[in-house]
């Protein structure tokens, strides 16, 4: 996080100017404190000073599209203002405030344009940094050399640090760029080097962060499901729409891209192979078809990647939502004309003959698969005293899930042989194991009575 940003995360009093819709703001700030609550972002929380809005005052007053601030720490504007309000206290020993929640502040916003009638917070540019994922995008930041003695004992370490070239895609009006970016901090004898990835969103004008923002969540729900675990974004950079070239580029924070799952505080940071990587979709092209496809099968596409922020989910709400993201899949492409592959007789077999040869491997009897999935499912649905084995439960959610990854994946560009070596990596080979197992011999009391 950003030297700035972590000031004002401890705790820091400051001058405030709520910031309406179109802009407009009151010349007189309002002076308060801000610190970041947990998970639920930055509160703000500020005096009302003025004796005649203490006795009028509603906490139900127009929500501000941003707050910018100034302290000892430095200025920023906080954005996505998600809860305000406040108390009117009329005499007594305590004061009227407003309060404040915002989950995301851009650092080093420029004060000079406080002098304006009004405020533009719009940005340009946001790029997020991605710590240990340079297996995935393909880009080496950096480059240890290792001189030895003729002893063998080492004698020195070159680091080479360069930023790779980098990697644009086209996202209608906005640009997705795929980069590397470093920092090195000479402190004497406690050097240290910073070199994550970084990708990005830039638009040819300036917009509200929430639209560029998207693009990176949706760049992120890509990149967990590769890894099948919350990658966190440890820090980024914004370029403001006032600022043509700043001097000095602020740096954001935002709590869905940095904050991961509130229920599973201990979210794992080693992340070992990914199931894919950026090559086997084609590089960025890929991940644009991916952020223009969330768009067309939004829920397909939360089905597969929402678990990795909502976390904690039974493993029947993970077959159930699994099984819906199919079914309007299904659906959607057979308003596009009713292609023939999705005419079969369950949704489930559609998507698994789709996929073809590397789902077909994976389950062995792909009509087996299907019927047994889609009647557990129904089961659930409509059977009140439906209950089978959990275990068996978690085995065909995730193998129906793992399907529809596929299927979603081979959309945006991956390869039929990509795709047969993800379902034979490491990560799936005990639950291939599984899933041919129950195919082959489904457990007493799976199949429903009636699966409708």
């Amino acid at each position: 996080m950003d030297k700035e940003i972590e000031a004002l995360a401890a705790g820091a009093v400051g001058f405030f100017w709520p910031v309406s819709e179109n802009g407009e703001f009151d010349k007189e700030p309002e002076r308060g404190f801000v610190s970041k609550v947990d998970s639920r972002g930055f509160e703000i929380r500020t005096l009302n000073e003025d004796p005649g809005v203490a006795i009028s005052f509603s906490p139900n007053r127009p929500r501000p599209s941003a707050i910018v601030s100034m302290s000892a720490e430095g200025s920023a504007v906080f954005l996505k203002i998600s809860r305000h309000g406040g108390k009117a206290r009329f005499g007594g020993r305590r004061a009227s405030a407003y309060n404040y929640t915002s989950r995301m502040v851009i650092s080093r916003f420029p004060v000079e344009e406080l002098n304006r009638s009004k405020l533009d917070v719009r940005v340009k540019e946001l790029r997020a940094h991605f710590p240990g994922i340079s297996r995935w995008a393909g880009l080496r930041v950096s480059n240890i050399k290792h001189e030895r003695k003729p002893d063998g004992r080492l004698k020195a370490a070159v680091l080479r640090l360069e930023s790779p070239e980098e990697v644009v895609a086209d996202l209608g009006s906005l640009s997705l760029i795929i980069g590397g970016h470093w920092e090195v901090n000479n402190d004497e004898d406690r050097a240290s080097v910073y070199s994550p990835v970084s990708i990005g969103v830039k638009a040819k004008r300036a917009r509200d962060a929430s639209e560029l923002l998207e693009v990176l969540l949706r760049v992120q729900d890509l990149v967990n499901v590769a890894y099948d675990t919350f990658v966190r974004v440890d820090g980024g950079i914004a370029v403001m729409g006032v600022e043509a070239e700043p001097t000095q580029y602020p740096r954001f924070w935002n709590d869905a891209l940095m904050e991961g799952p509130a229920n599973r505080p201990s979210v794992r940071e080693k992340k070992g192979l990914p199931l894919f990587g950026l090559a086997d979709l084609d590089g960025a092209q890929g991940i644009s078809r991916w952020v223009r496809l969330y768009k067309e099968f939004p829920s397909a596409f939360d089905a597969v990647a929402a678990p990795y922020r909502l976390g904690g989910m039974t493993w029947h709400g993970y077959l159930r939502e699994t099984a819906v993201g199919m079914e309007r899949l299904v659906a959607a492409s057979r308003k596009k004309g009713r292609p023939a592959w999705t005419k079969e007789k369950t949704v489930s077999l559609c998507l698994a003959r789709r996929v073809g040869d590397p789902f077909k491997d994976f389950v062995v009897d792909v009509e087996k698969w299907a019927d047994l999935f889609w009647s557990v499912y129904n089961g659930g649905k409509h059977q009140a005293s439906y209950d089978p084995d959990p275990k068996d439960i978690m085995t065909l959610a995730a193998s129906g899930n793992l399907l529809l990854t596929a299927y979603l994946l081979h959309r945006c560009g991956m390869s039929k042989s990509s795709l047969s070596a993800m379902f034979q990596s490491r990560v799936s080979y005990q639950l291939r194991d599984r899933i041919q197992e129950l195919v082959k011999n489904p457990s007493a009391g799976l199949q429903p009575t009636s699966s409708r």
